[in-house]
């Protein structure tokens, strides 16, 4: 997420950084064949940054081998970034004129503002790069995630979506069927009251299902709720859209009903969840909870046989469409970078453009889920296939995305990952009854809405 700056200083830096980009000649390689660029000069290493950590520089590794494997032309250098440090230090690098050649963003909220920023390089403008390959292969609205002002500024590795997971023996002690989880918030909400246990001084030693108040969530629900964060046509912030004020009305009564302290006191004593057996619902404190299809390879590694089932995100009411949401792990190119059409080319490899098998294999390294696909034509690929009959639940996530009929994503503005923040925010201060939803999003759509203004968008 893009570190807040006061406003001078975010209009000098992007001053500065169209200042330190121009003339850079850095797409002149571009003008050359990709197979016959290195035919002389032989391979050129790219520097590549990303934020995974622990086993995940792992799967990176993979990755880059796999590249490797195919070709001869290119060598790929990872180097891990904290995700806390990313974008200020990658807009410093860029400002500097000593990028990295290739990066890996966690959300593609950060695009539109890097691309108002002119930080980083649409993939249209590398001649020799076939964007008709990657429409034809990727799913539209995983493809839309790189976009900004009809061009393309990176691809994703793959769609991160959200389900439900549930605990089957919690339902089953607490009267519940655990052969289905909740298929609207109304059972959602029911489910939630009959399984969570507080101690008779009122402490909570469990919740059924609580919320969360990252912001990624909220994206979610109010996606679900039938909200409209932005008005793309206008270029308007919709924020206090109805439809998002009841999905935080919504969020807010799980601290009216269970009690504001209690509720805080029990969030703050939950480990992360990539805190393997720790995870509050590997570790039974949660009896329900939202999690990316990632969550299945933890619970078979941790999970001590924990009975559990996967349900596509409830419906806010018996009328409303199947929603999911979707923000993706972008590759881009920053400006600057010394070979173009070099990192085009591990763009699309990594996002599998025209490489089922291959994909699949990366999609699903290390046998287990990682993420959901960006084309369907990797799904009846039979590693992959293999792996969704290996982790009960995949195959839901794989169609609570495919078949959604609402698939949301950060909106499209250059202030999207301000807004992103401050929403996170909002959600937290709500939940602490420290303001109302309504009056909460009104000021938040003023706050973005002049963001935007000054950021001359």
């Amino acid at each position: 997420m893009i570190a807040n700056e006061e406003p001078t200083r975010r209009i000098t830096r992007r001053s500065f950084l169209r200042k330190s980009l121009i003339g850079t000649g850095a797409l002149a390689v571009s003008q050359v064949p990709f197979s016959r660029i290195y035919a002389a000069t032989g391979p050129v290493t790219l520097t590549y940054w990303h934020g995974w950590t622990a086993e995940w520089e792992k799967m990176v590794q993979f990755v880059v081998d796999m590249y490797h494997a195919k070709q001869n032309r290119v060598r790929i250098k990872p180097v891990v970034v904290p995700w806390e440090q990313f974008i200020p230090k990658l807009t410093a690098a860029i400002a500097a004129g000593d990028p990295p050649d290739l990066v890996t963003i966690f959300n593609s909220a950060a695009i539109p503002t890097l691309a108002a920023q002119d930080a980083i390089i649409a993939l249209d403008d590398i001649q020799g790069v076939d964007l008709a390959a990657a429409r034809e292969w990727f799913d539209p609205n995983i493809f839309s995630l790189g976009q900004y002002k009809q061009k393309t500024y990176g691809l994703s590795y793959w769609a991160g979506n959200l389900c439900l997971l549930f605990n089957k023996q919690h339902f089953k002690e607490a009267g519940l069927n655990p052969g289905n989880g909740p298929g609207t918030v109304a059972e959602l909400d029911s489910g939630a009251e009959k399984l969570t246990q507080k101690r008779s001084g009122g402490a909570i030693d469990r919740m059924g299902f609580l919320p969360n108040t990252d912001e990624v969530q909220f994206w979610l629900w109010g996606t679900a709720f039938g909200g409209k964060f932005f008005d793309t046509q206008s270029q308007k912030v919709t924020a206090d859209d109805p439809d998002l004020v009841r999905a935080l009305e919504w969020f807010q009564s799980y601290a009216r009903k269970f009690g504001v302290k209690e509720v805080a006191a029990f969030q703050s004593g939950l480990s992360s969840e990539r805190a393997q057996n720790l995870d509050p619902f590997i570790a039974g404190k949660l009896s329900m909870m939202m999690q990316g299809p990632w969550k299945l390879g933890d619970l078979k590694l941790f999970g001590n046989g924990l009975d559990y089932g996967v349900v596509a995100p409830p419906l806010a009411d018996s009328a409303a469409q199947r929603a999911n949401w979707i923000h993706g792990d972008i590759q881009i190119i920053p400006k600057g970078c010394r070979d173009p059409r070099a990192a085009a080319d591990f763009v699309f490899f990594t996002g599998g453009v025209n490489d089922p098998e291959g994909y699949a294999q990366r999609v699903i390294w290390g046998n287990r889920p990682i993420n959901i696909p960006v084309s369907k034509k990797v799904l009846k690929q039979p590693s992959f296939q293999k792996v969704v009959q290996d982790y009960p639940g995949f195959q839901t996530y794989i169609d609570a995305f495919f078949n959604a009929e609402r698939v949301g994503s950060p909106p499209v503005m250059p202030a999207a990952a301000f807004y992103a923040d401050r929403l996170q925010s909002v959600v937290q201060q709500v939940m602490l009854m420290e303001t109302q939803p309504q009056t909460a999003l009104q000021s938040l759509k003023a706050q973005v809405q002049q963001q935007m203004q000054m950021m001359g968008a």
